[in-house]
């Protein structure tokens, strides 16, 4: 179906790039003529255009042609654009309307030590916990905190380390070795639990949103009180959260 107002060089250009993207493999001039069916000379000079500008390189020995470098520039700029408080919205709405307990969108803050929350649906139950958009909790002994943590490099992680973990329950884990061996248990898994570790009589599951690179750049977590939050139904709720998690992921240009 034709496009009003489409521009066919420009068209043609685009068409170069992603069929270039789309075979992950450096192709000849004949090739990309061929498989888009475009005459070699139009094509030479829709492509030199298209060099001068980064969006197509070229190997000086084998004078194929790749994707430029200037590419990855423009997926980082639009992996940032988007609007996580948008994309999540109505995925954690689902999420609290199912579970009918509070959900979060969080991000580590303060140099890896608490985490910021960006994005919240609240339980509609009498009984609920309360936080607000742009609250803090420590990481080290939240479920969110604690899956994002999971994923650090070993750099960021030793500089964590360096701080003393405050307990704020007899089940907060404040021993070093201990945390470091619990963090890859949650990485293993793909989620991690906060079981009355931040507060008495609180239970929560979160589970890591990674974005375009691969990178566990934010956590969604369900939490209410342990005695709706049963041992019994953990697992649910870890495979709905885990679920939630991985279709943010996606919609924020995740190809894991």
């Amino acid at each position: 179906m034709e496009v009003l107002g489409k521009v066919l060089s420009v068209d043609k250009a685009l068409l170069i790039v992603k069929l270039l993207a789309e075979k992950g493999r450096d192709m000849k001039l004949t090739e990309i003529a061929e498989e888009l069916d475009i005459n070699k000379s139009t094509l030479h000079g829709l492509i030199s255009t298209l060099k001068f500008h980064g969006f197509v390189d070229q190997d000086a020995k084998t004078q194929m042609y790749r994707p430029g470098l200037y590419l990855i520039d423009l997926g980082d700029i639009a992996a940032r654009s988007l609007d996580i408080i948008r994309v999540s919205l109505p995925i954690i709405e689902a999420v609290r309307d199912k579970l009918q307990e509070t959900v979060h969108i969080a991000k580590l803050y303060n140099d890896n030590r608490d985490v910021i929350y960006v994005n919240k649906k609240e339980s509609g139950q009498s009984m609920r916990i309360f936080t607000s958009i742009g609250a803090t909790n420590p990481s080290h002994c939240t479920g969110v905190g604690k899956i994002l943590l999971a994923y650090l490099n070993e750099n960021a992680l030793e500089r964590l380390l360096k701080y003393d973990f405050e307990a704020y329950t007899p089940n907060t884990i404040t021993d070093r070795d201990a945390f470091v061996k619990h963090l890859a248990v949650c990485r293993k898994a793909g989620y991690a639990v906060d079981d009355e570790e931040c507060s008495i009589g609180l239970r929560c599951v979160a589970a890591p949103i990674f974005d375009h690179s691969g990178k566990a750049v934010y956590g969604i977590s369900i939490s209410g009180p342990t005695v709706r939050m049963t041992e019994e139904k953990m697992q649910s709720y870890i495979e709905i959260i885990r679920e939630a998690a991985d279709e943010i992921s996606k919609k924020i240009g995740y190809k894991g």
